[in-house]
């Protein structure tokens, strides 16, 4: 959920609720709703299931929210062509589940796939924590079912990459409902994999785990998992289910300054959130002495000649980089807690805290000057780490997580604008996109228009073509409420 929506939780507060509720269960109920709300200029929000952190499912003007979850089918699988045919208001975690007894996985692992639909993965071009081997979400998607505002129900062809024209289906997803609603996908499915290799490693620093991951995805390797985790980070994914001391999770030779940082910070974690939050320069500063460690995971799978050819090669690009070998141990931890992040966040905002992530991407020459100039930006504003996934041959996505105090939801709405307006300011001056997989939604939308810059006109016409009244999710994407 986007934090302000928290905060105001907290306070009893909800000033943006809609005026009905509808949750049609075909496409031609959707067309329906669809003619009628234009016709009465009534905003329409479509709905999958809420979980997004950037507000685009948020009804600013009230109006209608269309819940898809009615419309949660698994309609078939062609196993020859490996593609499956699924209505978009299923649950990622329940669509898996349906698609395990087939052989098949779609591949696509968003930390928030038990409270999160394909079609909310379609609107804000979801990427799964695999989505180095198997791509993110539109690499997914073969065809589509949408319904635009004058009740015209259309569907692209399902065919394979390479189609020599204009693909409409790759307007619509990304587009956030702002266009229409996308009813019914064509998904790419893949055989469930028969082995995983697993390895992790130690970087003395960001910038030689990043070299790493580089060389790792030019080389042709298609990792399941990349993921290497700041100085800050490293250390509290190292500390999680552990019983052993601080010292010993985190180096070989406890009672070293190493350990006793480490411990230092593992009391931290324990000691009132309320107390250490606010000194966000303090904790930053601190975090920024802590010794060069970063922690790479890294997962293959798939047959099992082909994914420890693949461990192979990975690991020892990795040791090429400096990267020093920590077993399987933190890697296995990890696949086997990927989704617990999605629920640590209460604590934070109990304690009158709030926290917020950030996903941005870069080519890898902007990469780690991109990551130092956002920790810059806020550093005084907020306690921020990192970690970089979702890695490409050309580039990587940093996923930023910082959390800051505020007295109250006002007070927290101008502090979580001020920081979110300078880190997106220094990724827009380094030359990154200012969001990955998490959509543009409400909080993003003033960068969007100037990231757009002369493109931005352009959007506006697509917008008034497909929904001249301007019904469909008003304010979202950097337009007009």
């Amino acid at each position: 959920m986007w934090p302000p929506t928290v905060m105001w939780t907290k306070e009893g507060r909800f000033p943006h609720l809609p005026d009905a509720v509808a949750s049609p269960r075909t496409a031609e109920e959707v067309a329906q709703l669809l003619v009628w709300a234009a016709r009465e200029r009534i905003p329409v929000v479509p709905y999958g299931a809420g979980s997004g952190v950037c507000a685009g499912a948020m009804p600013i003007k009230g109006g209608l929210v269309l819940s898809l979850k009615r419309m949660d089918a698994l309609v078939g699988v062609d196993a020859e062509s490996l593609v499956a045919e699924v209505e978009t208001g299923i649950y990622g975690e329940i669509l898996e589940r349906r698609l395990a007894p087939l052989g098949c996985t779609m591949g696509h692992f968003p930390s928030s796939i038990y409270c999160s639909t394909l079609g909310g993965y379609l609107a804000a071009r979801s990427a799964g924590q695999m989505s180095s081997r198997y791509g993110k979400i539109e690499d997914m998607a073969v065809g589509i079912e949408f319904v635009l505002p004058d009740g015209g129900i259309h569907r692209t062809l399902p065919c394979p990459i390479g189609m020599a024209r204009p693909d409409w289906a790759q307007v619509l997803i990304g587009s956030e409902g702002a266009l229409g609603v996308i009813t019914r996908a064509w998904m790419r499915v893949h055989p469930l994999p028969q082995h995983r290799v697993f390895h992790s490693f130690h970087f003395p620093g960001v910038g030689l785990g990043l070299e790493a991951m580089r060389k790792i995805m030019q080389a042709g390797v298609a990792p399941a998992v990349l993921r290497l985790y700041d100085e800050f980070d490293s250390l509290v994914a190292g500390s999680h289910g552990a019983s052993k001391d601080a010292a010993a999770r985190f180096d070989d030779a406890p009672g070293g300054w190493e350990a006793r940082l480490a411990e230092t910070f593992e009391t931290l974690k324990k000691k009132s959130l309320a107390a250490i939050l606010p000194r966000a320069g303090w904790l930053n500063r601190a975090a920024g002495l802590l010794p060069g460690k970063c922690l790479l995971v890294l997962v293959t799978e798939g047959e099992p000649d082909l994914a420890e050819h693949e461990a192979r090669r990975a690991a020892a690009l990795c040791r090429q980089a400096s990267g020093e070998s920590r077993g399987e141990g933190p890697a296995r931890y990890w696949l086997e807690h990927r989704y617990a992040v999605s629920y640590k966040q209460s604590k934070i905002f109990d304690a009158g805290g709030w926290v917020d992530t950030m996903e941005v991407a870069s080519p890898w020459r902007a990469l780690e000057p991109m990551y130092n100039a956002v920790r810059a930006a806020v550093a005084d504003d907020v306690f921020i780490m990192a970690h970089f996934s979702h890695a490409w041959p050309d580039g990587c996505c940093i996923y930023f997580s910082f959390a800051g105090m505020a007295e109250n939801a006002a007070q927290m709405e101008v502090r979580h604008a001020r920081v979110w307006r300078k880190a997106l300011d220094a990724v827009h001056r380094l030359g990154g996109t200012i969001t990955h997989h998490h959509g543009v939604g409400l909080s993003k939308g003033p960068m969007l228009v100037t990231e757009y810059g002369g493109l931005w006109p352009l959007w506006k016409q697509v917008k008034a073509a497909l929904d001249p009244d301007g019904v469909m999710n008003p304010g979202k994407l950097g337009l007009a409420p």
